[in-house]
């Protein structure tokens, strides 16, 4: 009999039937052995040592989150934590104008049209045709002497030979050209500034006839490093680098989202083709083909980004009865592959390098012979298909099915940095489960309601510099880092504002602003001195001009004074359609932008951000999405048709439904919320409406709050999210002990806050300007309720007439807008009404035009600013 092996350890046991046992080996039988024990009691060490390390010792894995679409491949299930959120700010020097909206801010040797069929942002691009020499379009703008600076424009050439960017005066500064006639490309182009203005021109070049499209053109001045790394760029790679931006535009509510294990939504996020469609319930819907024509074969479709050169697997279940599709694109929206999946059926396709984006159609049709021929696909009109549970995952390996349950860290804030050299920015870090901004930048919008007196008025010729004072702005200053927009998108440039039109500056000891106004902005002549509700107009968007001598249109556009103090005074808007005031106006009106002023600070200040979500990886691949622009639980704007009965948000449609219309033009909806719940809404995504996506819904209770968060059209830049991951179990269990330290931290905080909104603390202000207590048994006080609504009680001695501001509301107890309410008074000898204001910075004031002696403010009552 052999010598045998111990089960476990494999020593070498004697054979003791054997005569050769007379003789004991001691290699075999010892020296073997215990070589056996020793590497087993190594292994077992090593195994000890390596949960040790997992239980004992925390471990966590750095990540990078770039912007747009990545996989990310997580050790472990685990929550991502942020380390590390910086601002940029990017100032387009044209302005607005770039955005190709607007054609008489450019000149051209030909007509130039306006084409929104083609374009890369906004709602157009500029159409371009060939007369009989090259065509050209150009706008200036200014620079400093010896400065560096970046041009792009994103162009397509159409039927011409080839189009490119160029600067005016700058020998051989010509951009790449451009030969693609059915996409827009970049074409880039770099140069030092030799004067203090210089013209962009974008020339198309062919025979007569031919024509190019041009849009998102910017200009961007930029630091010497990165204007020699820019050298070593594709134009590609340029352009996503310095993105297309109105005026001044920061990192605006930057966002990072995990999409669930199964890529694909319910079925209430897809897009319906026109055929008969039931959703029974979210991952279970039949249809119904209305036609046997090609090309009709799909019931529903849902399009989401991908990462190219990546695998993802399709699983249509055994229970459908239907095919579904899946197809991919490049970033132009051309087709590249696709593939039919049986019922029962899984496939795997792998992308393209070119392959940017997915499509995954439901589909009537019963078999095929070709995948890309539709005149080779069978159906037949009137037959219902079912469809269940699909699930599209990453890799080459079928997942069972899951519902999508993404993950989602979002920030609604702004963040700022220095435009040139990116120096200074704002940053974001986190702290007991909150998120705070360190805040090196104030940003200011000018508007009307925020002005509250003006520091002085200096005429001089063609323009005013007026000194606005707004009580809310931190003055407090620190160079460099400036940037300013004026109402059309002009950046103003800094200083020198008693000199020239379209500056700006900040006294720090005055506390206001210098801003220099030309006259064909505001229509003041020369002579006039404008008076605070002339300001306060100018900055709501109107223009000053005499009704009795010049028509509203005529107003608008006339560059020179349109009023001087006589005659009959109306106010034009100055923006959009020339509508016309005859009394002062007291807000400002759809279309109109404030001025933008954006100015480093000389001592940075540390404040909360509104967030939402908490990013988590799943164990393996994860597809993460870094981008800019959410807008998190807007109040949803609920609209009811009358004919079908359904509501509508955000449907854009001319006439009724706008009244749906939410704050910005939407991308795609992220959730709608009923309640603070998620709810089930049909969603229509992107340019459905003039107003962007579209929800719709049967089932809404009326009695409901209703809440909407979604992505904007927004251009802004992008930047990294930094972080890491817990990769051991000891790493995982601490974030959970801190997460679970943090969050009832949290909820005590909330509990301790709902109770003081259900039982609204009264509050007693500082009287000032002289104004005292008409008896001290009746206090002036100021309560506000759960619902935001704010009462003020109390009776005051004015010290004289006219307005005078009683006392100041803290921020959180003031309007949204001016609040002007009828006041009790008493001359002594009758009852009287006194004015009362409440202004948007807090200023409580009365009004009396008589001695009174005394004003009852119990009238004064408002819903507070959210």
């Amino acid at each position: 009999m052999a010598s045998e092996k111990t089960p476990n350890l494999g020593l070498n046991q004697i054979d003791r039937t054997s005569p050769k046992t007379t003789y004991f080996d001691l290699e075999k039988y010892l020296d073997q052995n215990w070589r056996a024990v020793d590497d087993f009691a190594g292994d077992v060490n090593d195994g000890v040592n390596e949960i040790k390390k997992r239980l004992d010792t925390t471990e966590r894995k750095a990540v990078t989150l770039e912007p747009g679409v990545q996989i990310v491949h997580a050790e472990k299930a685990a929550p991502f934590s942020l380390t590390g959120l910086s601002g940029r700010m990017l100032v387009n020097l044209l302005g607005r104008m770039g955005g190709c909206e607007t054609v008489s801010e450019w000149s051209s040797n030909v007509a130039i049209a306006i084409d929104s069929n083609n374009k890369t942002n906004g709602s157009s691009s500029f159409k371009i045709t060939l007369g009989s020499v090259p065509a050209t379009a150009s706008a200036s703008f200014l620079t400093t002497p010896g400065r560096k600076y970046i041009a792009i424009a994103d162009v397509k050439s159409g039927n011409t030979s080839k189009v490119a960017i160029s600067i005016n005066g700058i020998a051989s500064v010509v951009g790449n050209e451009v030969s693609s006639g059915s996409v827009f490309a970049p074409s880039v182009v770099r140069f030092t500034a030799k004067e203090y203005f210089h013209i962009v021109t974008i020339t198309g070049t062919g025979a007569a006839g031919n024509i190019f499209n041009m849009d998102c053109v910017r200009v961007y001045e930029i630091s010497e490093a990165d204007y020699a790394d820019a050298a070593s760029l594709t134009p590609a790679q340029t352009a996503a680098k310095y993105p297309y931006v109105d005026s001044v535009m920061p990192v605006r509510s930057p966002y990072a989202i995990r999409y669930g294990e199964n890529l694909l939504p319910n079925f209430y996020e897809w897009t319906k083709t026109g055929h008969t469609v039931f959703i029974s319930d979210a991952y279970t819907t039949s249809g119904t083909l209305v036609s046997g024509d090609i090309g009709t074969d799909a019931y529903m479709v849902y399009y989401l980004d991908a990462v190219p050169n990546l695998e993802y697997t399709l699983t249509n279940p055994a229970d459908s009865n239907g095919f579904m599709r899946i197809s991919t694109f490049d970033k132009n929206a051309v087709r590249l592959q696709g593939m039919f999946v049986k019922p029962g059926e899984s496939k795997t396709i792998k992308l393209s390098p070119s392959a940017v984006r997915m499509g995954i159609n439901i589909s009537g049709i019963t078999s095929y012979t070709d995948e890309f021929d539709t005149n080779q696909w069978i159906w037949s009109a009137g037959t219902v298909r079912n469809f269940k549970k699909p699930m599209l995952n990453i890799g080459s390996t079928a997942k069972p099915f899951k519902p999508r349950e993404d993950s989602m860290l979002a920030l609604q804030t702004d963040l700022y940095a220095d435009p040139v050299t990116g120096a200074n920015a704002d940053t974001v870090f986190e702290r007991d489960g909150q998120y705070f901004k360190v805040k090196r930048f104030e940003s200011v919008l000018l508007e009307g309601s925020k002005i509250t007196a003006v520091n002085g008025v200096a005429n001089k010729t063609g323009f005013k510099t007026i000194y606005p004072v707004i009580p809310s702005a931190n003055y407090n200053y620190g160079s460099p880092g400036a940037a300013a927009a004026k109402y059309n998108g002009k950046i103003l440039l800094w200083g020198d504002h008693e000199s020239n039109a379209d500056r700006w500056s900040i006294d720090p000891i005055a506390l206001n602003f210098a801003i220099s106004v030309p006259v064909a902005d505001s229509g003041w002549a020369d002579s006039y001195t404008p008076t605070l509700d002339d300001i306060k107009a100018y900055f709501y968007g109107y223009k000053a001009y005499d009704a009795n001598t010049i028509t509203p249109a005529n107003a608008q556009v006339s560059t020179t004074a349109t009023w001087n103090g006589t005659g009959t005074k109306y106010w034009v808007q100055c923006v959009g359609s020339p509508l016309f005031s005859q009394s002062v106006p007291t807000s400002s009106y759809v279309g109109y932008t404030p001025y933008q002023l954006v100015y480093q600070l000389a001592t940075p200040t540390v404040e909360p951000i509104i967030s939402e979500g908490q990013l988590s990886f799943v164990e393996g691949y994860n597809q993460v999405e870094v981008g800019t622009g959410i807008v998190l639980r807007e109040k949803a704007k609920l609209y009811q048709e009358l004919d079908e009965k359904r509501w509508n948000i955000n449907n854009g449609s001319p006439g009724e439904y706008q009244a749906s219309l939410l704050n910005y033009r939407v991308d795609r909806f992220i959730g709608i919320y009923r309640n603070s719940q998620r709810d089930n809404w049909t969603l229509y995504r992107n340019t459905v409406t003039p107003a962007g996506a579209l929800a719709q819904s049967y089932n809404v209770d009326t009695s409901a709050a209703y809440t909407v968060s979604y992505l904007t059209f927004i251009s802004s830049p992008v930047v990294p999210f930094t972080g890491s991951y817990a990769a051991n179990e000891k790493t995982l269990l601490t974030d959970l002990v801190d997460s679970l330290q943090q969050n009832t931290a949290r909820v005590s905080v909330l509990e301790s806050r709902k109770a003081d909104k259900d039982n609204p603390a009264v509050l007693t202000p500082t009287l000032i300007n002289g104004v005292t207590l008409e008896y001290p048994t009746s206090p002036v006080e100021y309560r506000k309720t759960s619902d935001g609504f704010v009462t003020v009680q109390g009776s005051i001695k004015p010290p004289s007439t006219g307005d005078i501001v009683v006392f100041r509301l803290p921020e959180g107890y003031r309007p949204q807008q001016t609040v002007a309410v009828a006041l009790a008074g008493n001359t002594g000898t009758a009852d009287v009404m006194v004015r009362g204001v409440v202004l948007a910075g807090g200023q409580v004031q009365v009004g009396n035009s008589v001695p009174v002696i005394w004003v009852r403010l119990d009238g004064i009552q408002f819903i507070a600013e959210r």
